[in-house]
């Protein structure tokens, strides 16, 4: 399976800054901030976010595909929690 990986960035309103990927099959940057917002229960968190460039998609590892197969995204924290 191939993904689809956002890199995300947010800054909630109590000044904490969270940095984490979104993996997807399919979709755009819309649609990876909405699960962002769902994922963090943050629907009025400040999010920026772009597509990554030196990965703009790549082969997915099995963790991965079973967590799109169950809910239909992946996230990998990176920094901040």
């Amino acid at each position: 399976m191939k993904v689809k990986i956002f890199d995300t960035h947010v800054h909630t309103r109590d000044g904490r800054y969270l940095h984490f990927d979104v993996l997807t099959e399919g979709g755009d940057a819309e649609q990876a901030r909405k699960i962002a917002r769902d994922w963090l229960g943050l629907p009025d968190a400040e999010i920026h976010q772009s597509q990554c460039l030196y990965c703009h998609s790549e082969i997915a590892a099995e963790p991965v595909i079973e967590a799109i197969a169950q809910q239909g995204y992946c996230i990998i924290p990176l920094q901040g929690f």
